[in-house]
């Protein structure tokens, strides 16, 4: 008896299955990457094309990090003379934080105004002092910095531009600085205008591009903005039948077509569904994945989701009295749609039910899972109009509420 588990781990870690389907990191190899590869062309056109720098943007959890991860790998493999920075931003970045690492290989260190290195005759360890502390004697002396502070996106182009290489940003949408935004689009602009083969690829999550640029109207022309939207059917279908592939094992018809309609073009739940449903198959040495394997597998991604997702999904639908909070959040998930009317809303409760749903009915249960700011799980656009506020939890409560779907 496999009383902890050992033994199907010890068979899930020799299959592989982790490192094909991927839905908590992004991916990092080409030949598991499956979809979008007209969008990686577009940005690969791009970025090689003077004077153009690139802003990839969208909604979270539609697989912007992994494209680009994707998009680098190319251009310096293949087009990029000189080295890829990558800077994954965090809220405590600055401009100067994020041009560290390509000013530090050209010998630019951010927080010095000037270093020099003295060597005595005598042959003791070198010392390391300001320029402005004359008198130390000493046969050779070498300059390798530059004054640099205060790290203004002019200072810092005039470094760069003679350079080339690439400084891929994510998750830029942590700075929370909007004279950082500011500074940062300013750069791009002067590295367009010195004609400089240094190029700069910003990604983050943002539903304009103005959002990642501090709004800055001269960044407009040489910064070439993408939004990422969903996947659309067939790539999610890619993912699911090209990872199968690479694993020797078969997903039933009718559960390729499951786990599509259910990951609702998000990447993220399609690797999920996929790796759940692999684990179990492999653990059971089947290669065909049935659907009794996805009833499972949901049982288990509901689990394996993104804490934040579950957190507020349990909190919307708490209570000890009656279960229509989890029947009015899966009848707006069912809608399929961003926005969606009152209307709507209690058209879908009265398909799942059976019962026809007064506005005043509907709205003993909308105290508790709307809010005009973005506090509750849905949020309120306008009167009768709403919309949830994690573009990815209708995919979660259609996962969590699998058995109703069934009904």
């Amino acid at each position: 008896m496999d009383l902890f588990g050992l033994t199907r781990e010890s068979k899930i870690e020799r299959s592989g299955v982790r490192q094909v389907f991927t839905p908590h990191q992004p991916i990092q190899s080409l030949d598991l990457f499956f979809g979008r590869q007209e969008v990686v062309k577009k940005i690969i056109e791009h970025i090689n094309t003077p004077g153009q720098h690139v802003l990839l943007y969208g909604d979270r959890g539609v697989g912007k990090s992994s494209l680009a991860n994707i998009s680098t790998q190319l251009l310096i493999k293949n087009l990029i003379q000189g080295k890829l920075f990558t800077k994954r931003c965090d809220s405590k970045d600055s401009f100067a934080s994020i041009v560290e690492q390509p000013l530090a290989d050209l010998g630019v260190e951010v927080n010095l105004t000037s270093y020099s290195k003295s060597h005595r005759q005598s042959g003791k360890a070198g010392l390391s002092i300001p320029i402005a502390s004359a008198g130390v004697s000493s046969d050779r002396t070498e300059s390798k910095n530059y004054m640099v502070s205060p790290c203004t996106p002019s200072k810092v182009a005039d470094l760069l531009k003679d350079s080339s290489g690439l400084l891929y940003i994510d998750e830029a949408d942590q700075i929370a600085s909007v004279e950082d935004k500011v500074s940062l689009a300013e750069l791009i602009k002067l590295l367009s205008d010195h004609g400089s083969k240094f190029k700069i690829f910003v990604v983050g999550i943002a539903q304009t591009g103005e959002d990642l640029t501090g709004a800055h109207p001269s960044a407009q022309r040489c910064l070439k903005e993408t939004k990422l939207r969903k996947m659309d059917d067939r790539e999610i279908r890619e993912i699911i039948t090209g990872g199968s592939k690479k694993l020797f094992i078969t997903f039933e018809n009718n559960v390729i077509s499951s786990i599509v309609k259910l990951s609702s073009g998000y990447p993220h739940f399609a690797h999920l569904l996929s790796l759940k449903c692999a684990e179990e198959a492999i653990a059971k040495d089947k290669t065909t994945i049935s659907r009794d394997d996805l009833a499972t597998a949901i049982n288990s991604a509901v689990q394996d989701a993104e804490g934040t997702l579950s957190r507020k999904y349990e909190a919307a639908i708490r209570s000890h009295s009656t279960d229509m909070y989890r029947i009015v959040l899966f009848a707006a998930s069912r809608l399929g749609r961003r926005e969606f009317t009152a209307a709507m809303w209690r058209s879908e409760i009265q398909e799942l039910t059976g019962d026809c749903v007064l506005q005043s009915e509907l709205n003993n249960y909308l105290n508790r899972l709307v809010s005009d700011d973005e506090s509750s799980i849905i949020t309120r656009m306008a009167k009768g109009v709403y919309k949830f506020v994690d573009p990815r939890m209708p995919s979660y409560v259609r996962i969590a509420n699998k058995d109703i779907a069934q009904q």
